[in-house]
């Protein structure tokens, strides 16, 4: 993959109440990179990601829009174009604060983690998708 549209990629829903959408744009079982996994992320309007933690991997954060951020209990603002980083281990939450806009994630983790819940599904279709069956 040299170029692509990360809208082009398939999406999973995830959450409970608000939906967020799900892409994965690089990780080791997609595209072969073994030291980083990226993940794009929708957050519609008012939206959470919901708590949860990553227990090997650095999560690196960028807001498309300003939102808040909340890490081991404690809030952040973030701006747009902001970036947060929760270490490993670490709960963390991001919020869409807007009641208009979409928020978009870009995640960067280090090193990737192992896939779990929606994303043996999502790593299926992506593959499919990127060998040009879907």
């Amino acid at each position: 993959m040299e170029v692509t549209d990360i809208y082009q990629l398939p999406a999973a829903e995830c959450g409970t109440g608000i939906k967020r959408a799900i892409r994965l744009v690089a990780s080791p079982e997609t595209t072969g990179e073994e030291r980083i996994m990226i993940v794009h992320v929708v957050v519609p309007p008012l939206g959470i990601s919901e708590g949860h933690t990553h227990p090997y991997s650095s999560e690196y954060i960028m807001f498309s829009i300003p939102g808040k951020a909340v890490l081991d209990g404690k809030e952040f603002d973030v701006p747009r174009m902001g970036v947060v980083h929760a270490k490993p281990g670490v709960l963390h939450e991001c919020r869409n604060t807007s009641d208009t806009e979409a928020l978009e994630l870009y995640c960067v983790f280090t090193p990737p983690f192992e896939p779990y819940g929606i994303y043996p599904d999502l790593i299926a279709k992506s593959n499919a998708h990127l060998q040009g069956q879907a």
